[in-house]
C-alpha cells in the first residue's frame, strides 16, 4: 500500500513515529474520450481564459477569485505553513460526536517498530472510552482537520471538512407540521426488524462495473 504521508503522532508526552496508508481505493474510471477514426485519446491543453494562448507550466501561477469575479494573483509561499510532519492532538471528544456528513477521507495509520508499544497504548485507551482524538496536520501543503478512532484493531484517520465546508439542510419541509399516525410507525418499524441483518458488502457487488469489463472483454 502506497504510503500518502510519514510523520509523527503527538498526543501529551507521548511521540510516535506512523505513516499515513489510504484505507480505500476507488474504481479511477478507464473510460476515456476517444477519437473515433484511431481510437487516439483526446487530449486537454491548458488555454488562457482571457487571451486564448496555450499556456506552459512557467506561464501558470495562482489566483483567487472574489465575489464580484475579479482575480487576485497569489504566492501560496506567502501562507503561514502548518508545522510540517506531526499529527498534533488538539482534544479527544466522544466518538459519536463525529458527523458523517464532515467525514472526507479515509487512512490507516501504521506504527514504526519502535512506535508499536504507544501506538496500541492509545488505541486500546480510545477503545476503552469510546473516544476519537481530534488533530490538526499538514497534508499536502495544506492544514487538515482530523478525527483519529480504532476499527479492526488499527487507528483509523479520518480527515474532516470544516465547518464552512458543511452545508445545512435548510428545505421547505422542515417547516410542515407532519403527523404520522401509530399504526404506520408500527408498521414501518415492523418492516425494518423483518428485513434487519448484518451488513456485508461483499453482498452487494459494483454489477455497473463488472458489467464494463465484460462489455471491454468483449469488445477486445
Amino acid at each position: 500500500m502506497r504510503t500518502v504521508w510519514r510523520g509523527a503522532l503527538r498526543f501529551g508526552m507521548t511521540t510516535m513515529t506512523v505513516r499515513l496508508v489510504s484505507a480505500a481505493t476507488e474504481h479511477r474510471s478507464k473510460v476515456h474520450l476517444v477519437h473515433r477514426e484511431d481510437s487516439g485519446r483526446v487530449r486537454h491543453q491548458q488555454v488562457c481564459g482571457e487571451c486564448s494562448l496555450r499556456l506552459t507550466p512557467d506561464d501558470i501561477g495562482r489566483g483567487y477569485e472574489l465575489d464580484d469575479g475579479r482575480i487576485v494573483q497569489i504566492d501560496p509561499a506567502d501562507l503561514p505553513a502548518p508545522e510540517d510532519g506531526v499529527i498534533d492532538v488538539q482534544q479527544f471528544a466522544p466518538q459519536v460526536d463525529l458527523d458523517p456528513v464532515a467525514l472526507h477521507r479515509s487512512y490507516y495509520l501504521e506504527p514504526d517498530d519502535l512506535a508499536v508499544r504507544s501506538y496500541v497504548l492509545l488505541r486500546e485507551t480510545l477503545e476503552r472510552t469510546k473516544a476519537a482524538a481530534i488533530v490538526k496536520f499538514a497534508l499536502r501543503g495544506k492544514e487538515a482537520l482530523a478525527a483519529i478512532r480504532p476499527q479492526h484493531g488499527v487507528l483509523v484517520l479520518h480527515t474532516l471538512l470544516w465547518p464552512d465546508e458543511v452545508r445545512e439542510p435548510h428545505f421547505a419541509f422542515l417547516h410542515r407540521d407532519t403527523e404520522v399516525r401509530t399504526g404506520e410507525l408500527a408498521a414501518a418499524a415492523a418492516l425494518v426488524r423483518a428485513q434487519t441483518r448484518p451488513f456485508k458488502p461483499h453482498d452487494y457487488p459494483n454489477t455497473h462495473h463488472e458489467a464494463l469489463l465484460h462489455l471491454v472483454e468483449a469488445n477486445v
